[in-house]
């Protein structure tokens, strides 16, 4: 990940390859058709940088994850709108990259991806930290230093689960306590609470 940070990621998300291909070649194939910059041949493909974010997140870069999240997400996209060209309401299937002689930050194909759907994933599930397992809700934050804490309200299973995490420390990652209705629990997997009820859940980082 820090070779992608060195190599491929952008103000405007991560590249998918880099160099770019210059010439076409036959056994490489389609890829090496599109110009430098565009599409798959060096384009920022915003399905794939979900990916990277998930990726920072499970390494516990909340920091990083979030800096990548924001850098191909529409709705922070106002400042450079004229670059950007696309509707701030939704995911486009790619944006130019650095290697465009011209148009490197511009979107095209809007409505054409399942960015938004894995976007999704990677903010809620990796980056608030809150996702689902067979044993119950896994509760791991990655997020950025900065944020003092955050609330999220999820159903799963039936039952209802406020999760109030707190960041006193300003870190990134680790849970240093969580607490089920009052109780302290042993680890980061919620116990799985009857269909109906509702749970208050404190998670303390540090």
């Amino acid at each position: 990940m820090d070779s992608l940070h060195k190599y491929l990621a952008t103000e405007h998300g991560v590249v998918k390859n880099y160099p770019a291909y210059r010439d076409h070649d036959a056994e490489v194939g389609a890829i090496t058709c599109f110009p430098a910059g565009l599409k798959e041949n060096g384009g920022i493909f915003c399905h794939a940088n979900a990916w990277a974010v998930v990726a920072e997140a499970l390494l516990g870069r909340g920091d990083h994850a979030f800096r990548l999240y924001r850098s191909f997400l529409p709705a922070a996209k106002n400042e450079s709108a004229d670059v950007y060209t696309m509707e701030p309401y939704v995911y486009s299937q790619f944006i130019t990259g650095k290697e465009h002689p011209h148009k490197f930050g511009r979107a095209r194909n809007s409505w054409l991806t399942g960015t938004a759907s894995w976007a999704f994933v990677a903010i809620s599930q990796y980056i608030l930290g809150v996702r689902a397992g067979y044993d119950g809700l896994e509760i791991a934050p990655a997020i950025p230093s900065e944020w003092d804490g955050y609330q999220v309200t999820r159903v799963y299973r039936g039952a209802t689960y406020t999760i109030r995490v707190k960041n006193p420390q300003h870190v990134c990652s680790g849970v240093k306590t969580i607490r089920v209705d009052g109780t302290k629990i042993s680890s980061n997997v919620l116990p799985i609470a009857p269909a109906g009820a509702t749970a208050a859940v404190e998670v303390v980082l540090g």
